[in-house]
């Protein structure tokens, strides 16, 4: 199978195409920038994701590329620029698919919710009211996939961590040592997704048909990031102090966060594909490959 992924030099884009290749699959990555092993793509260019995706003729797509940074996306003068990449760019990146015949996974997030409540979140609620602009314009790009091709997997994931780039459990890491004391929010509430097992999820996918909307993260049950940071300093041996405190005593970001981030991943099982591992398996191996373990 060829496999075109978007946002290569991403934590997942990066973790997607090696898991391709230990597979026997072919995988070609692209990214803004040119790199020897991958295609330099803007996809916020209709013309241009059009070419590319034609001359590649790819079995399948896996869409990575996105505005990920949730605070830098409420100042106006981004807010173009973001609904340029994840709501546009995803609709050519659909639309090229479609044109291809191409099977499309289109990564998703929690923030198409409101977090309201404390019930996990279905894949197929229709109650979306995200609380900030990239939630909006994840949203938006679910329904231009929706709209553009069947064959597609759109896939829900949350609290995003993996090898290449930055990532919470390094932000703990540098703060516990920086400081020995670090304020985390102990009130949103959700588990962690570690990129080498989803992206061994999303290749399962690909050689499938098994079409539709799926929830993502580790198993483990649903914790807060206060617990999650103090799990981390325990595995990596770091005697840092973990102070929970409440998001409006962080009072820190510009976009608001849902609470509830617990998302059901029972259609996982029910269609036939296997979980994640548990998110405190998924951190150890982590920890093992950066060298941070104790």
């Amino acid at each position: 199978m060829r496999v075109f992924v978007t946002g290569v030099a991403g934590q997942l884009g990066h973790d997607v195409v090696n898991e391709l290749r230990g597979r026997g699959h072919e995988a070609i990555g692209s990214d803004l920038l040119p790199w020897p092993d991958r295609v330099a793509l803007d996809i916020t260019g209709a013309e241009e994701v059009s070419r590319v995706i034609s001359e590649l003729r790819p079995d399948a797509i896996v869409h990575c590329a996105a505005w990920t940074a949730v605070d830098a996306a409420e100042e106006p003068e981004n807010r173009e620029k973001v609904r340029a990449i994840n709501a546009d760019g995803t609709a050519n990146v659909a639309r090229a698919a479609a044109e291809a015949g191409a099977k499309l996974v289109y990564l998703s997030t929690d923030y198409v919710f409101d977090g309201s409540g404390t019930a996990p979140w279905r894949p197929d609620c229709a109650d979306f009211a995200p609380l900030n602009y990239y939630g909006e314009t994840k949203l938006a790009g679910e329904r231009v996939v929706r709209a553009a091709t069947q064959r597609h997997f759109i896939v829900r994931i949350a609290w995003v961590f993996g090898l290449n780039g930055k990532n919470f459990v390094r932000t703990m890491l540098r703060l516990g040592r920086e400081r020995g004391s670090v304020r985390v929010v102990n009130d949103q509430i959700g588990t962690p997704t570690y990129t080498c097992d989803l992206a061994r999820l999303l290749v399962d996918m690909l050689e499938t048909e098994r079409y539709g909307t799926y929830h993502a993260t580790n198993e483990g049950g649903y914790i807060s990031w206060a617990e999650f940071a103090r799990e981390i300093f325990r595995q990596a041996g770091l005697d840092a102090e973990v102070v929970p405190v409440t998001t409006a005593e962080y009072g820190l970001s510009r976009a608001a966060r849902p609470f509830n981030s617990r998302l059901d991943k029972s259609k996982l099982a029910e269609r036939g594909f296997e979980p994640l591992p548990d998110w405190r398996d998924a951190l150890a191996r982590y920890l093992r490959e950066t060298g941070e373990s104790a």
